[in-house]
């Protein structure tokens, strides 16, 4: 018992030491368009900055908690990203700690002899530590954004901890009892929420804890607990089951700005988790990174000829686990807490196929079975083989973790080795023709498209990336601009595809490449509009709008810059867009039309939380109140030229 605090330190010390590496990697991935809006303002001086910051998501709720933390180290975006790492990383050792107190106290209940309640922290530490330096954590931990999935685990335990305190605490009154219950369920599910979406699972967690290892205490709860505890699980699990349900034949045939659909996505997902636990288990260097956008999706059960095995297994441990559950309690705790935390993110939302950080919470149920399993286990043989087996475990991860941590101190060698890692992946090797180029590597990079773009000939990202490249070695031609054409015409989506149009609309006012001038420009930019893909994707269609318009602006058409910005509100509605088109109209001397374009502006079309959080008609009125004050002076100054005129004209001698 003496050395439990030191072997809590001494593991919270070696993950913060295999961690350090990774505090000067750079913001990485999506890191920089989701923390963009920490630039959009200079300080928050009232209740309106703060509602403008928060409601820059166009998703509701938009994960305000998270935000709100970022806020907080605004001074150091976006030029210092060590801050940043430093609290992500502190925040993932807070939830080691958390994840060994719940550990305990679940073992501590779970255990029937004395000695063994005793000694349970010895498999928590190992348990835990195993949680916090597995490398499947890596991208979790130090892509920036994903304080978003910390934060939600913080809270996820806290809520457990709360929940199996009062589920626990028999000596308690009824009334605390069910206080404690509701604070873990009633009040950390939304803070989890709040954070990330997938924070709904919170009870669904309790309910697996509760089916399994603590059924027994469940069953002491008095009545009206039981009913408290159930009106607390039931309804929320029911929703997600729902919700997921729903999607499926909501969003079946329809891709949307996915190459798959829904049911290629079901078929693909238990490849992927598969995968993931591959990489749990059996740590290996190399392996573990962000970008995985080259996995292969399911086209049918034989299409690749893994998919039927990986739906077989996932399907007969769900069945065996649940059938089992009496009487195999800590299988049955692992399988419904790993798969059930992949439900949201692993499921029927069309989200991307594969991120390792989706692992961060449902690990922990498999890290929590196998303490309880070498702290249950009797026989000195084979706990001794658990023993060893839990600490080669422990040893590969770290190892694992600590070659895979020193790569995220450089770009460079994120870039190399993520390329080689794979090969398949648009991201990956345009990541790596990026740092080429900024080593003045023009070929070398142009070599790292040209490869990948003979594995995916229609991404527009990567024939954009090529047309620019030509461009910087003066070796662009006509027929190389015609050719992105032809692409763009049929090119899937690719968010670098419309994103790349600004870079190559800046270059094309360079009158670098005569190839690529202005009005070929525009040429490219109407092509990808017409494109389905891409016009029918309202981000997308907004952003290309918007580039048109600064076409416009360069071009010092004004007809067009208006036009252009109505456009982009229709397709991706934001409250600066019609201010940005007065602040025009004005600049023009329209000071009507300026004022009827603010007074007029389709406030319904904004995102639901801007709409909550921001009275844009208040800072509107300001606006229009300003645009007035222009008018009147214009007006003003013009009487007095016309007075002066008059008065000068009264002064001239007659003949």
């Amino acid at each position: 018992m003496k050395y439990r605090i030191p072997a809590l330190i001494a593991m919270l010390c070696v993950t913060a030491v295999l961690y350090w590496p990774t505090l000067h990697a750079p913001f990485l991935f999506d890191d920089i368009p989701n923390l963009s809006a920490l630039a959009s303002i200079d300080h928050i001086a009232s209740w309106r900055d703060l509602g403008i910051y928060l409601s820059q998501a166009r998703s509701f709720p938009g994960r305000p908690l998270a935000m709100l933390s970022f806020l907080l180290q605004k001074s150091s975006w976006p030029d210092h990203p060590l801050p940043f790492h430093l609290v992500n990383l502190g925040i993932h050792l807070l939830c080691g700690w958390l994840l060994y107190l719940l550990t305990l106290r679940i073992a501590r209940a779970w255990l029937n002899e004395e000695d063994q309640r005793a000694r349970a922290w010895i498999p928590a530490t190992m348990a835990a530590a195993i949680w916090l330096i597995n490398p499947i954590q890596l991208s979790g931990v130090v892509l920036v954004v994903q304080r978003m999935t910390l934060l939600m685990a913080m809270f996820v335990l806290l809520g457990l901890l709360a929940y199996t305190h009062g589920l626990l605490r028999q000596e308690l009154s009824p009334a605390r009892r069910g206080a404690w219950i509701f604070l873990g369920l009633g009040i950390c599910m939304p803070l989890a929420f709040l954070s990330k979406e997938n924070g709904i699972l919170l009870p669904l967690y309790a309910w697996t804890l509760d089916a399994t290892v603590l059924r027994v205490h469940v069953k002491r709860l008095p009545r009206n607990l039981l009913w408290w505890r159930r009106l607390l699980i039931i309804p929320v699990v029911a929703f997600i089951v729902g919700y997921l349900f729903w999607l499926i034949p909501a969003q079946w045939g329809y891709d949307g700005i996915r190459h798959f659909d829904v049911g290629e996505r079901l078929l693909t997902e238990p490849r992927v988790v598969l995968d993931y636990l591959g990489k749990i288990f059996f740590p290996r260097f190399g392996t573990y990174g962000l970008y995985h956008d080259g996995y292969p999706a399911s086209h049918s059960l034989l299409s690749p000829w893994s998919t039927l095995p990986a739906l077989a297994t996932v399907i007969a441990l769900v069945i065996v686990a649940f059938v089992q559950r009496k009487r195999w309690p800590l299988m049955a705790l692992a399988v419904f807490w790993y798969f059930g935390g992949q439900l949201i993110e692993s499921s029927s939302v069309m989200l991307e196929l594969y991120f390792e950080h989706r692992n961060y919470v449902p690990l922990m149920g498999i890290v929590l079975a196998f303490s309880l399993l070498l702290s249950s286990t009797n026989s000195p043989s084979r706990k001794q083989l658990l023993t060893a087996a839990s600490t080669l475990w422990l040893i590969a991860c770290g190892i694992a973790t600590a070659f895979s941590a020193r790569v995220y101190s450089s770009e460079d060698s994120l870039a190399v080795t993520w390329a080689h890692a794979q090969p398949y992946s648009v991201r990956a090797q345009s990541f790596l023709a990026d740092r080429l180029l900024k080593h003045g590597q023009v070929g070398a990079a142009l070599k790292t498209i040209d490869t990948i773009a003979r594995r995916a000939p229609d991404n527009s990202m990567l024939a954009e990336n090529r047309v620019y490249l030509l461009c910087m070695q003066g070796r662009l031609e006509s027929n190389d601009v015609e050719n992105l054409k032809t692409i763009l015409r049929d090119a899937t989506f690719d968010r670098g595809g419309f994103e790349n149009m600004e870079t190559l609309r800046k270059l094309a006012f360079t009158h670098r490449c005569p190839a690529l001038d202005p009005a070929t420009w525009l040429e490219l930019a109407d092509t990808l509009l017409a494109n389905p893909a891409y016009r029918d994707n309202g981000i997308a269609a907004g952003y290309l709008h918007y580039q048109k318009h600064l076409w416009a602006v360069s071009e010092g058409n004004l007809d067009m810059a208006v036009h252009q910005l109505d456009a982009t509100y229709r397709n991706d509605p934001d409250a600066e867009i019609p201010r940005l088109k007065a602040k025009y109209l004005a600049s023009a001397g329209l000071y009507d039309q300026a004022i009827a374009s603010l007074r007029d502006t389709d406030y319904a079309r904004l995102p639901r939380l801007r709409r909550w959080l921001v009275d844009d008609r208040a800072i509107n009125a300001q606006d229009m109140a300003r645009i007035e004050a222009m008018k009147h002076a214009a007006q003003t100054k013009i009487s007095g030229h016309h007075a002066n005129l008059n008065k000068a004209h009264t002064q001239i001698p007659q003949p």
